[in-house]
């Protein structure tokens, strides 16, 4: 599940157009502050990233959640460890593929494109 998604970049400006997953775009923070020379993550910044990914999020009930979630703990966070960001762009991308599969089936299942999967009779 890839598409474009606008990140917003250290120097405050957005390259629009990055190709790649939601996760993706959170799996930059970690570089982007080790460019900065932190080994962390502002909360702000995950909170920008987080709500640069939010419409691509959308596209899944249980990605929604994970985003909207995040943002509220963003309020109370002061930092986080690229650990932490690797495992929420984890999260992100599985939850989207997962969701993606799930409607491909369901269409396909509809056209007639798939047989039942299940014991047979």
């Amino acid at each position: 599940m890839t598409e474009d998604v606008t990140v917003p970049q250290p120097d405050g400006t957005v390259a629009a157009g990055v190709t790649g997953t939601p996760g993706d775009a959170l799996r930059a923070l970690p570089a982007e502050a080790e460019q900065r020379g932190s080994r962390f993550i502002s909360a702000q910044a995950m909170q920008a990233r987080l709500f640069s990914v939010y419409d691509a999020a959308s596209a899944a009930e249980d990605a929604l959640a994970l985003v909207q979630s995040q943002l509220t703990l963003t309020l109370n966070r002061s930092y986080y460890d690229a650990d932490e960001v690797e495992a929420m762009a984890s999260q992100l991308d599985a939850l989207l593929l997962l969701d993606a599969a799930e409607r491909i089936e369901e269409d396909a299942a509809a056209d007639g494109d798939l047989a039942p999967v299940g014991p047979e009779e």
